[in-house]
């Protein structure tokens, strides 16, 4: 017995390897028979399909006269989709067309003599002309007399028909104002 095997020695003289423990004929038969019914499963799948198609050409449904296939398009293959493929540069071009349209000078309508000027000039036109204001709507929209309702700010509540009859509340007076002792910046004194 060695002293490094507690169990003793494992070697048995009379069991040697067996070659015969793999049968390669069997083998051998399970790959042709499992190819053969592949290809049956295969073929029968086949003439399935053909089978099918033949039915649905048969039992196709009779397509009316009125019918109209969709027209090819004229002048050759169908167009390509319209993707962006450039997405920055496109984004630049559309702002650079805005602006030019912002700041510049253009025809709206040109018939009716419509034209638009760059921002800056309507602004100063529109402060220099006001708001144009149809004439019967002038008059009733000028001042405060148009009737208020509902909830102002405070969560009073408005008499429809009139104006806040409200009493505005005494300002409170100031407070003398106490002297400040001069401070550095940081809070020192």
């Amino acid at each position: 017995m060695s002293s490094h095997d507690p169990h003793g020695n494992l070697d048995n003289p009379d069991i040697v390897h067996e070659g015969g423990e793999i049968n390669l004929r069997a083998i051998i038969w399970f790959v042709i028979v499992l190819t053969a019914i592949v290809l049956a499963v295969d073929a029968a799948m086949y003439g399935l399909f053909l089978v099918l198609d033949r039915y649905e050409k048969k039992h196709d449904q009779v397509v009316s006269p009125l019918f109209m296939p969709p027209a090819p398009p004229k002048g050759g293959p169908q167009p390509a989709p319209g993707l962006q493929v450039t997405p920055w540069p496109d984004l630049k071009v559309f702002r650079a067309a805005q602006e030019a349209q912002l700041h510049g000078y253009g025809w709206v309508n040109e018939p009716a003599g419509v034209v638009h000027v760059p921002i800056d000039k309507a602004k100063a036109l529109l402060l220099k002309q006001g708001i144009p204001v149809r004439p019967e709507l002038a008059a009733a929209l000028e001042g405060t007399n148009v009737a208020a309702g509902g909830e102002s700010n405070s969560g009073r509540t408005l008499p429809a028909g009139g104006g806040d009859r409200s009493t505005p509340a005494p300002a409170p007076a100031p407070a003398p104002a106490a002297p400040v002792a001069p401070t550095k910046p940081g809070g020192g004194l």
